[in-house]
C-alpha cells in the first residue's frame, strides 16, 4: 500500500524535478516506461497480446522514440470489446481482481460507451496526487478556504480525484459542485466572505460571474483574498481569459486530465493561462507520471513544437487498468519547455485550445471546430452565451444558426444594436470557419445553463434529409 500523502510532498517533488535538465528528465521517463513495460508484460494479458502482435518486446524499446515507432496505439474500442469480453474490467486490468479498491468509468460523452477502470490504493494514492499538484502550482497553500463548484462523487476521476486532491493540500474546501444552485454557492461565498481558490469547469466560471453581475457583486472587490482560480475542460479566447482576471482580481489557471491519465495530465505553472498581454499560457506536462506524445494523426509522427495534433497518454505509474499508448483523440498545440520562460524542463500544451477530434463538424466541405466558434463569439463582452445548430433547410440546403443571448447590462441594445452585433459576428465567424451563418439575439431563458461541460451543439442533418 502506498504510503499516505501530504502536502510537503507537492513542494518535495517539484523542487528536484524543477531543477532536472531535460536530458535527465527523459532519462527519468524512459527508465519508468521500461519498468512499466516489464510490469505489462509479465502480468497483463491484454498488452501482452498486443506487444506480441507486434512482434516487440519490452527490451527492444530502447529510447523514447522507439516506443512511439515500435508500440502499438490503444483506442477507446479495444478497451470497450476487452471489457465486453471478460466483464467487468478487461484483461487489461494489471492487479490482482482483491487489490481493486476503487472503480472509475469515463462519462460516455463520446456515445461510444464508458470505459472501466479499477484502482489499487496505489492508484488512488497516485489521482490525489495528481490533483494536488496542479493546485499547488497555482499556489493553493493549507488553510486557504476553497470552493470546489465541480460535480462530486460518481465514478469518473474528476468526481473523485479534487476531494483528496484538496484534503492532502490541507485546504479547507467547500465541494458544493452539483449539490447547490449557483445563486446558493455565492450566499455561501458572501458568508464566508474569506475564500482564496475556486475550481471549476471554464463553462461553470462563465455561469457563476454571470450570476454575480446580475446581483451587481464584483468578486475584485468583494472577495479580495481570491488568490487564484483554476479551471478545467473547455477552451476559451483570450479577450475572456483576460476579461475574467479583471473581474475576479486574480490569475487565472487551467489545467488538462482524464479518467485515462489518472487526473491532471498538465497545467499552468505560476504565469497562468495569460503570459502576457498577447499570448496564451503553456500547460506544463506532469512528465514524470503520464508519458504524453502529440503526434500526427495521420501519420503517427511526432508533431514539431508549435504544430497541433492528438495526444496520445501512456500511465508510467499506475497499475490497475493502465493505458499504453492511448489515442486519446483530444487535439493540443505542443509547447517546448523553452518558450515558457518559468525555467521548468518540462514541455507542454498551449493553454485555452483544447479540442477534440471528434468534435468537428463537416459544413459544406469545411472542418469546423466547435472551439473556434466559441473563441469568435466570446471575444464579444456583451455575450453571455449561445448555441448553435446545423440543420437543412427547405430548401435542401445546409444551414447553421447560431443564437445568442446577452448579459443583463447589454440587453437594452435595441434592434439596431443586435442586428450590427449579430453582423459584426457572422463576418468574423466566416473569416475564421469559411461558413456563412446565421446569428439571432434570444433572451437568456431560451438558452441552457452549462453546470460542467457546455455542449452548444446540434447536428440536425441526418433527420432534415429523412423528411
Amino acid at each position: 500500500m502506498a504510503a499516505p500523502l501530504a502536502f510537503r510532498d507537492a513542494s518535495a517533488t517539484l523542487a528536484r524535478l524543477e531543477r532536472m535538465s531535460r536530458a535527465e528528465l527523459e532519462a527519468l521517463q524512459l527508465a519508468k516506461l521500461r519498468a512499466q513495460l516489464d510490469r505489462l508484460w509479465q502480468g497483463n494479458p491484454f498488452y501482452r497480446a498486443k506487444l506480441e502482435a507486434a512482434k516487440v518486446r519490452p527490451e527492444d524499446v530502447r529510447s523514447l522514440d522507439d516506443f512511439r515507432r515500435r508500440v502499438p496505439l490503444s483506442t477507446k474500442a479495444d478497451f470497450l470489446a476487452d471489457q465486453e469480453a471478460h466483464p467487468p474490467f478487461g484483461r487489461r486490468l494489471g492487479v490482482a481482481r482483491d487489490a481493486v479498491t476503487l472503480v472509475n468509468m469515463t462519462g460516455g460523452t463520446s456515445g461510444q460507451g464508458q470505459e472501466v477502470y479499477g484502482r489499487s490504493d496505489h492508484d488512488i494514492a497516485i489521482q490525489g496526487y495528481l490533483h494536488l499538484l496542479p493546485w499547488f502550482m497555482a499556489g493553493l497553500r493549507p488553510g486557504q478556504m476553497v470552493l470546489n463548484c465541480v460535480p462530486t462523487g460518481g465514478l469518473t476521476t474528476g468526481g473523485w480525484g479534487p476531494p483528496e486532491g484538496f484534503r492532502i493540500a490541507g485546504a479547507t474546501a467547500f465541494h458544493c459542485g452539483g449539490a447547490m444552485s449557483t445563486d446558493a454557492k455565492i450566499d455561501l461565498m458572501l458568508r464566508f466572505g474569506e475564500i482564496h481558490f475556486i475550481y471549476a469547469s471554464t463553462n461553470y466560471l462563465h455561469t457563476l460571474s454571470e450570476a454575480l453581475r446580475r446581483r451587481g457583486i464584483v468578486p475584485a472587490e468583494r472577495f479580495p483574498s481570491m488568490r487564484a482560480i483554476h479551471i478545467v475542460a473547455e477552451g476559451y479566447p483570450m479577450e475572456w481569459a483576460r476579461a475574467t482576471e479583471r473581474f475576479w482580481g486574480c490569475k487565472l489557471h487551467e489545467g488538462y486530465g482524464s479518467t485515462q491519465g489518472a487526473g491532471f495530465i498538465a497545467t499552468t505553472c505560476e504565469a497562468g493561462v495569460v503570459r502576457d498581454d498577447r499570448e496564451r499560457g503553456v500547460m506544463h506536462l506532469l512528465e514524470w507520471i503520464n508519458h504524453v506524445e502529440i503526434v500526427d494523426p495521420e501519420s503517427g509522427e511526432a508533431v514539431a513544437p508549435g504544430e497541433e495534433g492528438e495526444i496520445v497518454l501512456t500511465n508510467l505509474d499506475i497499475v490497475g487498468s493502465p493505458v499504453l499508448r492511448f489515442a486519446t483523440r483530444d487535439r493540443a498545440r505542443l509547447v517546448a519547455c523553452e518558450e515558457c520562460g518559468c525555467g521548468r524542463p518540462w514541455h507542454g500544451i498551449e493553454a485555452g485550445t483544447i479540442g477534440r477530434y471528434d468534435d468537428m463538424l463537416k459544413i459544406r466541405g469545411n472542418n469546423v471546430w466547435p472551439l473556434t466558434v466559441d473563441t469568435a463569439v466570446f471575444a464579444e463582452a456583451a455575450v453571455a452565451e449561445y448555441v448553435g445548430r446545423v440543420f437543412v433547410d427547405d430548401g435542401g440546403r445546409t444551414a447553421v444558426e447560431l443564437r445568442l443571448a446577452l448579459k443583463e447590462g447589454h440587453a437594452d441594445l435595441g434592434a439596431q444594436g443586435e442586428a450590427a452585433l449579430c453582423a459584426r459576428l457572422a463576418e468574423r465567424i466566416k473569416e475564421r470557419t469559411n461558413v456563412q451563418m446565421q446569428l439571432r439575439v434570444v433572451p437568456r431563458a431560451d438558452l441552457p445553463v452549462f453546470t460542467y461541460k457546455a455542449r452548444r451543439w446540434t447536428d440536425e442533418r441526418k433527420a432534415g434529409l429523412a423528411t
